[in-house]
């Protein structure tokens, strides 16, 4: 061999690496092959040292490690980064140095590396990592912080927090000396005899019976040896310090990654643009003025009335006016009509289910929990979307509304309070905010570690991209490749939700209820419920039974076929639920169930007495289910005020524990040398405090993140595209702001006006670049063709919940209740999931519908509802032929246009009336009435005198055509309004905003 000695061992020894801030072995099994004597040896000094020192040391030296990353010695290099060894002894391609610089990732900027130079580099690492003067290296003891990601993993779930069999508590170095009821489970410097080695070695803990109950599987054979070691090398204590910010400047994010627009605190006031002869009434005018000029261009006229009625009313709350409101709006003649439009909209209870289904959308709002196994329904998570829709109604001051989201629980020490208030039982629903991500957890084999970090992930990457407006999740396997965000700050701000989301200490879905109410609520519920879910178990009793009388004879005639135990055998095994049955069960299942025990679909479609049986039972348990009063479970969030240790995961692998962290903020966000500081929200409170001291810290109002994030968002729900077209990435790859003073402006005055969300509607509802006209001309194509610079107002569709809720509306079908459980949906046996219509035979509103993420409805679906995966920032606009289908052929849109064309034919309308011998000629003002009528409510503006023409010839074309093959005269009249209230359904000018 050719190597140093010191360089054999090396391979074989324990590398201090500052991803893992303890010692882990790295054995490197690598055959090194002695190169031909011939060839030249390649020593790191003689060029890998300089390659790297010309083009690698600005962002990897000792003061400024990117990753972790110290590349200005031999020791830094071998040690590595935040994502483990750089290099690895004699395996060039398997070496991240190698494959980050032949791929071209690094260097980030700046001229990459020549081909000659990544040669060499490959070479040296292929021969074998030769140094001149090999780095230092020596084996260490381990201590306890090498080995308590060990115990968290596989031990603490039965001798920890929760359980301590055995009276074994292995959390601390402490407790483990102590041992349990056996006396104690290590004995320093001898392995043989420590019991816990023992029971490991025999696979009597963790016993093979209890791993699936506590969900913790075997150490392996590493972990087994790490344990092993820290025995034999006397079971060191050692310190156990974690890596947090203090007041020494930060090595890993320097001062110029904080140049960055968005990561400067947001200025104490932005100057507004001024102009010689020109005065804007509104700020955001003379900001837009500013750009405009500068591409030479200028504002368009302000939209027709119609337009703006129609505009501001979808904006708003996301449905068209009434026949009567259009009237009244349209003939006001004073100058302050506009502005009263809008702040009567805005006092709409409508307005909340509006602008709260936005966030719900940012928040990932489900009613099931997802996941491959299944996907249970979430009984009470709509209290949080009521919780939502109330707080935009109430217009709650946006930095309260995120703090109870995000620290509702440590508000108020609830669990000690004696006096529970609607408040406090507020801020508890208000953490559902965290736990609407997909949740395995619940499942009796989806909640090992790997699926509660996952879980972890999912709300870490709503709160990143929904309120700070960054990826963070990218920095969950290694630091950020572009933004200024060490893998450590991530794994800092999971630390912030570590007692509330403790891996090592978990809560499942099942479990993680709390009821608290106010005494009124409970006084209340045990007086109504009791009487009516007595009721509604003999109805469901009298259901099964019905069902059963219809299966009997599937039974007999199947059942003497069958021994008495596989009859029993089969029932069992039906009986059970899917994720329970065993392989012999499902297989039974797959034979036997339809031919014992067929499917309700099967029984109602075989047997009519049944179906009206069971659909005048289900009729009244849909009755008696509305008048129950909801349950007082909450599902909440709450921190128990016990977190576990918090380590980087080399690579994002939940069994690669590295260096141990604790709570924190993105450094970038901050001036780097500022702790983070939390404390118990109340004396003696169960609670760390972490994340409320997290909330407090996001609502500054100069962090330079949370109300540009905000404004930006609503900006772009009012005009189509955002001053940042990227919402969820204001990092170094997100879009520039077209208009950064104009979003500081926005961010600022948002502030100071209290983060009221009403005021901020209203600044830009009332601006003229709102109220411009969407017409386009040649110049501003060409000058401004994507509309950047809001030279005129950008067209959109509707989204799916509005062309529902509006035609519902339209045809006078849809049920005003606000707030409770919500509308049951079915998968249908065409396979369409539709929504069922309540006992008024009305439809709920959209956000009032079941959204289960298996079960979307069909027509919402179909114009791109989005998936919770685990949240929509953005929702695309797509246009494809399953919308037009639906719209066309769709049965419940038929029915809707024949509900709208009954409203307008009706006699309580009295729009159209009947005379004896109806004729085409006889009844053309009748059909212009209708005309008007149904362009006024479907597209909120009256038809022109061509449309109006072209619409009547084509009303009494279609009557005569009913009328003369022997329809009665008001039934023909109704075919024909019909269709031609579903023509004016399909139309772009309904599905548009203009």
């Amino acid at each position: 061999m050719h190597c140093y000695p010191q360089l054999q061992r090396l391979a074989l020894l324990a590398f201090v690496t500052a991803a893992f801030g303890y010692m882990q072995l790295w054995v490197v099994d690598v055959t090194l092959a002695s190169p031909p004597e011939s060839e030249a040896r390649t020593f790191y000094e003689d060029r890998v040292e300089l390659i790297l020192e010309r083009r690698c040391y600005r962002c990897h030296n000792s003061e400024t490690k990117k990753a972790n990353l110290d590349l200005s010695n031999s020791a830094g290099l071998i040690a590595g980064g935040d994502s483990g060894p750089v290099v690895i002894m004699g395996d060039r391609d398997g070496s991240l140095l190698y494959e980050a610089i032949r791929e071209g990732t690094m260097p980030p900027e700046g001229e990459p590396l020549l081909d000659s130079e990544i040669d060499e580099i490959g070479h040296w690492i292929a021969a074998g990592l030769e140094f001149r003067e090999p780095p230092s290296a020596h084996e260490e003891a381990l201590d306890h912080g090498d080995v308590l990601p060990v115990f968290l993993l596989r031990c603490t779930a039965c001798h920890g927090a929760e359980l301590k069999r055995g009276g074994l508590d292995l959390r601390s170095y402490e407790s483990v000396v102590r041992g349990g009821d056996s006396g104690p489970a290590m004995i320093p410097g001898d392995v043989v005899e420590s019991l816990m080695i023992q029971r490991v070695e025999q696979k009597l803990c963790p016993p093979q019976d209890q791993l699936l109950k506590y969900f913790v599987k075997r150490p392996s054979a590493d972990e087994l040896d790490r344990l092993r070691k820290w025995i034999d090398d006397g079971a060191r204590a050692g310190i156990l310090s974690a890596d947090v910010a203090s007041e020494e400047k930060d090595p890993l994010v320097t001062d110029q990654d904080r140049q960055h627009w968005a990561f400067k605190a947001l200025p104490m006031a932005v100057e507004v643009p001024a102009f010689d002869g020109i005065e804007f009434e509104q700020p955001i005018d003379a900001f837009i003025f500013e750009q405009l000029k500068k591409q030479e261009l200028d504002f368009s006229p302000r939209a027709e009335r119609s337009t703006l009625i129609r505009r501001v009313y979808f904006d708003l709350i996301g449905m068209p006016p009434t026949l009567v409101e259009w009237q009244r709006w349209s003939e006001r003649t004073d100058d302050g009509w506009y502005a009263a439009m809008i702040d009567e909209l805005l006092t709409s209870p409508k307005y909340g289910e509006r602008w709260g289904r936005y966030w719900l959308d940012v928040a990932g709002y489900s009613d099931s929990e997802g996941g491959v196994a299944e996907d249970v329904v979430r009984e009470v998570a709509w209290k949080y979307r009521d919780y939502v829709i109330r707080a935009h109604n109430e217009d709650k001051p946006w930095d309260r509304f995120l703090m109870e989201q995000l620290a509702g629980d440590e508000l108020a020490d609830y669990r000690r309070s004696q006096d529970v208030t609607d408040e406090i039982v507020d801020q508890l629903i208000a953490t559902g905010f965290l736990r609407m991500g997909v949740d395995q957890t619940g499942s009796r084999t989806m909640n090992f570690v790997p699926e509660r970090v996952a879980l972890i992930a999912d709300a870490l990457n709503v709160v990143g991209s929904g309120v700070l407006g960054l990826t963070v999740e990218c920095a969950r396997c290694h630091s950020h490749k572009y933004d200024p965000i060490p893998q450590r700050d991530y794994y800092r701000l999971k630390a912030v939700f570590q007692g509330a989301f403790d891996e090592y200490d978990w809560m499942s879905w099942k479990t993680r209820f709390v009821e608290v109410a106010t005494p009124e609520m409970i006084a209340r519920q045990k007086e109504v419920n009791p009487a009516i879910e007595k009721e509604l178990k003999k109805l469901d009793a009298d259901r099964k039974q019905a069902i059963k009388s219809y299966q009997d004879p599937y039974y007999e005639a199947i059942w003497p076929k069958l021994s008495a135990d596989e009859q029993q055998e089969i029932l069992a095994a039906i009986k059970d639920t899917p994720d329970r049955r065993t392989l012999r069960q499902d297989e039974l299942v797959t034979r036997y169930e339809t031919e014992i025990r067929p499917m309700e679909s099967v029984l109602i479609r075989n047997h009519s007495e049944l179906a009206k049986q069971l659909a005048a039972i289900d009729q009244r348990i849909s009755e008696m289910k509305e008048s129950l009063l909801p349950p007082l479970a909450i599902r909440a969030l709450w921190d128990r005020g016990r977190p576990s240790p918090t380590f980087m995961l080399i690579r994002g692998e939940y069994d690669r524990p590295g260096k141990l962290v604790g709570p924190g903020v993105p450094s970038v966000l901050t001036d780097g040398k500022t702790p983070f500081r939390f404390n118990s929200p109340t004396p003696n409170a169960s609670s760390t405090g972490r994340r409320l001291a997290f909330a407090h810290w996001l609502t500054e109002s100069d962090h330079p993140l949370t109300a540009r994030v905000l404004v930006n968002r609503v900006w772009k729900h009012h005009f189509g595209q955002g001053i940042v077209a990227t919402l969820d990435n204001f990092g170094l790859m997100g879009a520039p702001p077209t208009h950064p003073q104009l979003l500081d402006w926005l961010a600022r005055d948002f502030v100071q006006t209290g983060w009221s969300l009403k005021s901020l509607h209203r600044k830009i509802l009332l601006s003229r670049t709102y109220q411009q006209s969407s017409y386009r001309t040649p110049e501003k194509d060409r000058k401004d063709p994507l509309n950047r610079w809001l030279s005129r107002m950008t067209m959109g569709r509707l989204d799916a919940e509005a062309i529902r809720d509006s035609l519902l509306t339209i045809a006078g079908r849809l049920d005003d209740k606000m707030f409770g459980p919500p509308a049951r949906v079915d998968v249908r046996e065409d396979g369409l999931i539709m929504d069922q219509a309540a006992s008024n035979k009305e439809y709920r509103r959209s956000i009032y519908l079941r959204l289960r993420r298996t079960e979307m409805p069909s027509q919402l679906a179909a114009f791109d509802y989005p998936e919770m995966q685990p949240n929509c920032s953005q929702r695309t606009v797509s246009t494809v032929s399953p919308q037009a289908l639906m719209l066309s052929n769709n049965s419940r849109i038929h029915q809707l246009a024949n509900d709208f064309s009954q409203r307008i034919l009706s006699r309580d309308h009295a729009i159209l009336t009947f005379p004896a011998d109806l004729r085409e000629d006889q009844n053309q003002f009748e059909w212009t009435r209708c005309v008007e009528c149904v362009y006024r409510t479907v597209l909120s503006r009256s038809p022109s005198p061509e449309e109006m023409q072209v619409s009547s010839q084509m009303l009494g074309q279609m009557y005569n055509h009913w009328y003369v093959t022997g329809v009665q005269h008001e039934d023909a009249a109704y075919k024909a309004l019909a269709s031609f209230c579903h023509t004016m359904f399909n139309s772009a000018e309904f599905l548009y905003i203009d």
